[in-house]
């Protein structure tokens, strides 16, 4: 299956969905990048991961910005720090969003496979500012 439908009709868009290989749904998990992103590597969409900051635009969290905590490759859905439910015995569980429903604010960490991506779609060489850096990385790249 490939990124393009070749039908309309849903019960087979959905079941392309269900039926996806593991390659395939990674693909499938991706949202849009904000403005700054989008102009800056000038690409328009990206695979989550866990530590980016999304923003969600859509349903009943909208508006509310927090770092992905968690990919749920099956279900196409993400785990937001800070988006929670209260269940009927006061105890709260992680509500899970939609990637369709999200927009990447900023990257968790950039790595060679990520960078590797983000050339790859853009079709060009790209500058990785120190902000795309995760901490980790920026104190490893002092000590050394």
């Amino acid at each position: 299956m490939g990124t393009k439908q070749k039908t309309r009709d849903p019960s087979k868009q959905r079941r392309r969905l269900f039926t996806a290989h593991s390659f395939q749904r990674s693909k499938m998990i991706s949202a849009r990048l904000s403005k700054d992103l989008r102009e800056k590597y000038k690409v328009k969409r990206m695979p989550v991961r866990p530590g980016d900051v999304v923003y969600i635009t859509a349903g009943d969290f909208i508006g509310t910005e927090g770092k992905v905590l968690e990919v749920d490759t099956k279900k196409r859905r993400l785990g937001i720090d800070g988006i929670a439910r209260e269940k009927a015995d006061k105890s709260k569980i992680m509500y899970k969003i939609d990637t369709s429903k999200v927009v990447i604010r900023r990257f968790g960490k950039v790595d060679k496979s990520r960078k590797k991506i983000l050339e790859r779609r853009a079709k060009m060489e790209l500058e990785i500012d120190e902000d795309d850096i995760s901490e980790a990385e920026a104190e490893a790249l002092e000590e050394e």
